[in-house]
């Protein structure tokens, strides 16, 4: 299979989350009846276990595997096992990042930084491609991605200025937008002043979207609202941009035969 067997895209979502266990089942047939590809994203080492058997056994889902910044303390040996052991299962690294938001929870932003760059060595020694989180560190995220040579950058729930958006625009990485697009009006003008080259579009589920999402929790089927969102942003056909996310994707992305 390839990129071009599939519609819709949902480049970030954590399908292996206990919030799915009841509904699961039905996202799964959902997103085989949508041709829909699914990158389904880890925060630690037992979630990526789950990512890789789930993924392994459902041609729409993508496995990505990490540690997230909020789980920087994990013990890293103990990953590096796990990913070399499973490294012909896994399609990409992902959720990794930083956050400075969680250094008021006590989670070290040095530490964040070590475990940050582990797993962007994985990813440029692997030749994989990466899904960062970078809320209240996009520019800390961006000077320590100058230092890696990495296939696919993308930055999930891209919630930067617009300084750094030009930037990126400049660069290959990809910004995704999700659920909050369709009402957050700060949203809406960093992915107006966006473009469709660099652009893709997440869910971020399990996560719960207020406003005309009803606080549900997020999931695929969400997505072509996002896209939506998009076509009147940009005045562009709604089928155009399915397209043009789909050329973004198919020039980094390999969908691995399972």
């Amino acid at each position: 299979m390839n990129i071009d067997d599939f519609d819709l895209f949902d480049t970030h979502i954590h399908l292996s989350a206990t919030e799915f266990n009841s509904s699961r089942l039905d996202i799964l047939n959902y997103l085989k009846i949508s041709k829909t590809l699914v990158f389904n994203v880890s925060e630690t080492l037992n979630d990526s276990k789950i990512t890789v058997e789930l993924s392994n056994s459902n041609d729409n889902l993508l496995s990505f595997v990490g540690i997230h910044p909020k789980y920087s303390q994990s013990n890293l040996e103990e990953f590096d096992v796990f990913f070399k052991d499973n490294l012909d299962f896994i399609d990409g690294i992902g959720e990794i990042g930083l956050d400075k938001t969680y250094i008021e929870r006590g989670i070290d932003f040095e530490n964040q930084i070590i475990t940050f760059k582990h797993m962007l060595q994985l990813a440029e020694k692997s030749k994989l491609p990466v899904s960062i989180h970078s809320r209240d560190a996009t520019q800390e995220v961006l000077d320590i991605l100058e230092s890696y040579n990495i296939p696919c950058i993308m930055l999930h729930w891209f919630s930067g200025n617009e300084y750094q958006l030009k930037k990126i625009l400049n660069s290959e990485i990809l910004v995704s937008f999700g659920p909050a697009l369709v009402y957050s009006k700060s949203l809406q003008k960093l992915a107006k002043l966006s473009n469709p080259e660099s652009t893709i579009v997440e869910t971020d589920g399990p996560v719960t979207f207020s406003a005309c999402y009803e606080g549900k929790i997020a999931e695929p089927s969400f997505i072509p609202s996002i896209v939506n969102k998009l076509s009147n942003l940009w005045s562009i056909q709604f089928d155009d941009i399915l397209e043009q996310i789909s050329n973004n994707l198919k020039k980094y992305i390999v969908v691995r035969s399972q």
